[in-house]
């Protein structure tokens, strides 16, 4: 052994409360850069699954008022899979607890349960019952920030007219996953 080595050796030893500090810290570090990785690849992971089952829409385009015939030309464009057209309109709510009106966004689906882009994940109650007037299924955020849960009412203003709203369900939407309005879904 050369006489570096035995100065390396003899420093180490001397210095083995450090060397050992870097190596924990050294560890910790790429621990932490794993454990960070694999996070973000399991959270990519779930958004891609949720976005797939759910069928979010790779676009959107917001019109005022279209006739059905443009959803048919639109869905002739080559590369467009899919087109669905809906009614999305923001409401006036009384919400039992808040001392002034709040405002919601209603969406529109279909009156059978079909497969459809930003399909509803349903976390509690049921879907709307065709020709049922009034049912709507609530937004989680919705819900929670409000105390509701399923039976419960609310008020609206629909077209100038005061209505009540009855909550059949609770659910997600992959199209409203973060939420500036909260959101009810009508049949």
């Amino acid at each position: 052994m050369s006489a570096l080595h035995t100065k390396l050796l003899r420093d180490l030893l001397h210095l083995r409360g450090q060397v050992l500090a870097i190596t924990v810290v050294l560890a910790c570090g790429i621990a932490t850069y794993v454990t960070m990785r694999s996070s973000y690849r399991s959270l990519e992971l779930a958004q891609s699954t949720y976005y797939s089952r759910y069928r979010f829409a790779d676009l959107f385009s917001h019109v005022k008022r279209a006739p059905d015939p443009v959803a048919a030309a639109i869905g002739e464009i080559p590369g467009v899979a899919a087109v669905e057209t809906r009614i999305v309109m923001d409401v006036t709510l009384d919400v039992p607890g808040l001392d002034e009106p709040a405002t919601g966004r209603l969406v529109s689906v279909p009156e059978r349960r079909a497969p459809m882009l930003d399909d509803l994940f349903l976390r509690q109650g049921r879907y709307i019952e065709p020709g049922q007037r009034g049912e709507v299924i609530a937004s989680e955020a919705f819900a929670a920030a409000n105390h509701l849960s399923v039976g419960d009412s609310l008020e609206a203003v629909l077209n100038g007219r005061w209505e009540r709203l009855r909550i059949v369900g609770i659910g997600l939407s992959p199209e409203y996953l973060y939420e500036i309005h909260h959101i009810l879904f009508e049949g």
